[in-house]
């Protein structure tokens, strides 16, 4: 119920980051349209240098917002952020429970999933 449960997105705080930092429109890189798709593969190298200075990062700004006492991360995939959530959350009093949802690339495709190299 409302209060029990949020769910927290990476990708949020690393666009918001990555807006501020380039002078972007922040609305524009979470919509699926070309303006993000135009700034796509230097957001995924800026990203991953940040991941690199810090594994926390993107992931501490999810945690940090977080009320509930239950957080459900719909987007980590970097070794990085699962290892920060596996490892660093204890600080916060917190457990962690991972579970990898696969799909076949049929099926994502049936969802307009393309693959894109450097991205997928």
């Amino acid at each position: 119920g409302a209060g029990v449960c949020e769910v927290g997105r990476l990708s949020g705080p690393l666009k918001k980051a990555y807006a501020d930092e380039n002078g972007l429109d922040y609305k524009e890189l979470l919509s699926d349209g070309p303006y993000k798709e135009k700034y796509r593969a230097d957001m995924i190298v800026w990203g991953e240098r940040k991941r690199n200075e810090d594994p926390g990062y993107f992931a501490r700004l999810v945690v940090d917002k977080c009320a509930a006492p239950v957080l459900i991360i719909s987007d980590a995939r970097r070794p990085t952020d699962l290892a920060f959530f596996k490892d660093g959350v204890a600080s916060y009093g917190w457990r962690c429970l991972t579970v990898r949802v696969a799909a076949s690339d049929a099926a994502r495709s049936a969802r307009q999933w393309k693959f894109t190299p450097k991205v997928d």
